[in-house]
């Protein structure tokens, strides 16, 4: 029996060949021919997002966030497209959102802290930094963030503390000497 393969089939199979621009077409037929089905939506996200349309992806995502408002996946794709397009004020907004819905994602509360960083709100992201390493505190990653923000307020003792903190995780780390 031969039949026709769904667009979601298809988007499949598409991106296993590596057609990200083809499996999008496909999903943009399921996207239409389902329009209140959150998948579909989300899955065009992605694969906007694995072709580097984040522009696009940022969008689906939105679009996605919508139709499931308790989901957290899909204000973590739109986080990282935003991040992406160094959209920092949308970011540091849906980050926000993340942290509401999440309080306890990793992802979502280090994107947040990045963010705040990059829109030199160093008080803010010394604070994310200290939510996230409040449950990773072996992050190295997360301590230099936070040292980095310390500097940004002027709380230079503070952050040499935190550096040298690094420094006894991973001797010789050169952003932090």
């Amino acid at each position: 029996e031969d039949r026709r393969s769904t667009p979601l089939e298809e988007s499949y199979r598409l991106q296993a060949e590596g057609d990200y621009v083809g499996a999008q077409a496909a999903m943009r037929e399921a996207v239409e021919s389902t329009s209140r089905s959150y998948f579909p939506r989300l899955r065009l996200a992605y694969l906007q997002l694995l072709s580097a349309d984040y522009a696009a992806a940022a969008e689906s995502y939105r679009l996605a966030a919508l139709m499931e408002p308790n989901a957290v996946e899909p204000l973590l794709g739109q986080q990282q497209c935003l991040v992406a397009l160094e959209r920092w004020e949308q970011a540091e907004a849906v980050g926000k959102d993340l942290w509401a819905k999440d309080p306890r994602n990793y992802l979502g509360m280090s994107r947040l802290a990045w963010t705040q960083r990059c829109r030199r709100d160093f008080k803010s992201a010394a604070e994310s930094y200290r939510r996230v390493l409040a449950l990773y505190p072996g992050d190295v990653d997360m301590r230099l963030g936070l040292g980095f923000s310390l500097m940004g307020t002027g709380k230079k003792s503070e952050a040499a503390t935190t550096f040298r903190e690094v420094l006894a995780m991973v001797p010789g780390h050169k952003d932090a000497e």
